[in-house]
């Protein structure tokens, strides 16, 4: 249903790579460059969990495909495409096996939290040293992987310790376009660190471990003597770019029109030390789901066990049209320390469904709400049916904030029109203390409310009233809005959110209002705008009466009156949409950049949101 910056489609690349994944060198990382550099079509994956699936580029070959990548020999593709250049990245045997052993170990306590699946021997008690010992796990990377090939052999050998190096070298190497490096994974169970630390400093360990490793271990020193050769020789400028500031994945600049998608997590359950998150997503047209970006709090946790594409007739029976509907449910198990235990239960679950390497829309979720619920005839007077709908439309808009706006913990943000505190409410689970939230509304009594329950309890929260004029919601006041000055100072916020005000403002207060939204935005501030955009699509649903309204009454935007379309032509405030092309020219005239336009089901689409909405930015 977008229209601006449609998903990224990259250039054409030539390159066709056979890229070989050892298990804890980076090899995910280098997939998300991947599916970057290359389209969906034309990227083949080789995992064993694909089963017979794996094979099929030797059995019926795609054409097309430019890049297979994932866990096999090296050989395995040699005969059939000869032509193609393989890839495989290295590190530190010691350390790979250290953290191959507790994912290793991370996955085992996953398993063996079921009870109906427990082991008669827990496999998670054994110690590093007994797993580094079972003899699958010693020169694995020699006898699964390189096998009797050599390093020679390859195209390119690259290593894990320098991974942003090596692969702006091979960016060069291979003509690709610019790509995006996320923070490379790290691994999740507590005690790694420590074990780290522990082992190479035991100089018996590390010797009993090497020479079990030997031929791993040779395998790397020649890996990291070709690349010192290939340095040497080389023409390519080598540059260094920390990665590690990185934001995780809520809270940084990302890129924003997500998928439409629906989805929601139905159910938190913390057992032995697993968290379980059960619920249900699927697509408008995007496919199946293949996996999600899990978050809690503001630490992303790369390994997770995950079940999905589950069996969901109830899913299917309320969304027959959506892809995948009958194939929707999912279950997550997240494995946590206590710490993150004892900060779980005000912590923001996030979790991002993808789909054939796009994002959906983020799935939000707390166990207990920091803030208690605003009266009931509140609630009732901005227009939402009950609390329940009220705290989805508030985590709703918090995962536009931080997903098409990339609002981080630390950001300031202005909340124009906040009523009784909907964004706010989401946004207590999210901002930092050293992050500051300002709302300002025309209706004192939503203001003294969201003062007395937010500012109370989050001191960075501050809520004001302004004795605006409005026929509607403050017919008494005494300020016109196109004459009100918002009370801050040139370019104090990082972030805008207009969440409904501009469907009950007209012409002149939308264009001044606007005028200061730019104001006190900082350069490359945006601006998330919900309202209503009139043009031919949303008109003709109108006139077949397809229009939904926002409750239970369909939504007539039928009197126009100048650059207005309202529901009522004696009191257009009660809802006010504005002719498409005209906002946009008033938005585009002050300076705005439009990042993001999707439209909304209120006049009978099939959409994902309410309203249609916008995302600002202004020109740096």
């Amino acid at each position: 249903m977008s229209e601006i910056n449609q998903p990224h489609r990259p250039e054409e690349v030539n390159a066709k790579v056979i890229s070989i994944h050892v298990p804890k060198t980076a090899g995910t990382t280098f997939k998300k460059v991947l599916r970057q550099v290359y389209h969906p079509e034309e990227i083949f994956f080789d995992y064993p969990h694909r089963g017979d699936l794996r094979h099929k580029m030797l059995t019926n070959p795609k054409p097309g495909v430019k890049i297979i990548h994932g866990h096999f020999p090296g050989h395995k593709y040699d005969n059939k495409f000869p032509e193609y250049r393989k890839i495989i990245w290295l590190r530190d045997p010691i350390k790979r096996l250290i953290s191959l052993y507790f994912f290793w170990k991370t996955w085992q306590i996953l398993v063996e939290s079921d009870t109906e699946n427990l082991a008669p021997v827990k496999e998670s008690n054994f110690t590093f040293r007994e797993f580094a010992e079972k003899p699958e796990m010693q020169n694995l990377i020699k006898s699964k992987f390189v096998q009797e090939q050599k390093l020679t052999d390859f195209y390119f050998v690259g290593i894990q310790q320098f991974f942003s190096e090596d692969l702006y070298e091979l960016k060069a190497m291979l003509n690709w376009p610019e790509y995006e490096l996320e923070t490379q994974n790290t691994n999740p169970y507590p005690e790694y660190k420590l074990l780290l630390e522990e082992v190479l400093s035991n100089q018996e360990i590390v010797n009993k471990i090497s020479t079990i490793n030997q031929e791993d271990i040779e395998l790397y020193q020649e890996a990291l003597s070709l690349r010192q050769k290939r340095r040497k020789i080389s023409q390519i400028q080598y540059y260094t770019q920390d990665y590690s500031s990185k934001q995780k994945i809520i809270g940084k600049k990302r890129k924003i029109n997500p998928l439409l998608t629906w989805g929601s997590i139905d159910k938190v359950i913390i057992k032995n030390q697993v968290l379980r998150l059960s619920g249900w997503v699927a697509s408008l047209d995007a496919g199946i789901l293949e996996g999600f970006k899990v978050s809690i709090g503001n630490q992303e946790f790369s390994f997770f066990e995950k079940t999905i594409n589950i069996p969901s007739p109830d899913v299917e029976k309320v969304h027959p049209s959506l892809c995948g509907s009958g194939n929707a449910r999912f279950r997550i198990k997240v494995l946590l320390n206590q710490q993150q235990i004892n900060q779980l239960k005000h912590s923001l679950i996030a979790l991002i469904p993808q789909f054939q390497g796009s994002e959906g829309i983020v799935i939000l979720k707390v166990l207990a709400p920091l803030l208690p619920l605003p009266d009931e005839k509140f609630i009732e007077i901005i227009g939402e049916d009950d609390s329940s709908q009220f705290i989805r439309t508030s985590f709703k808009l918090l995962g536009d904030l931080i997903q098409r706006l990339g609002l981080q913990p630390t950001d300031h943000i202005l909340d124009v029109g906040c009523n009784i505190g909907t964004v706010a409410y989401g946004l207590v689970h999210y901002l930092q203390p050293s992050g500051r939230y300002e709302g300002f509304d025309v209706v004192e009594n939503f203001i003294a409310s969201a003062k007395k329950e937010i500012t109370n309890r989050k001191a960075n929260f501050n809520f004001n009233w302004h004795n605006i004029y409005h026929p509607l919601y403050n017919p008494t006041g005494e300020i016109s809005a196109t004459n009100f000055i918002f009370p801050y100072p040139d370019a104090s916020f990082n972030c805008v959110c207009i969440s409904h005000l501009f469907t009950h403002l007209q012409s002149d207060e939308v264009r001044h209002y606007l005028d200061e939204i730019y104001r006190v935005l900082q350069s490359g501030g945006r601006c998330l705008l919900i309202c209503f955009l009139v043009n031919s699509e949303s008109e003709e649903l109108i006139t077949k009466g397809k229009s939904r309204g926002l409750v239970t009454k369909p939504l007539q935007l039928i009197y126009e009156i100048e650059d207005d379309f309202n529901i009522d032509i004696n009191l257009p405030e009660k809802g006010i949409g504005f002719s498409e092309n005209i906002l946009l020219k008033w938005i585009e005239e002050r300076g705005f950049k439009i990042l993001e336009k999707s439209y909304g089901y209120w006049c009978g689409r099939t959409s994902s949101i309410k309203e249609d909405l916008l995302v600002l930015e202004k020109s740096i």
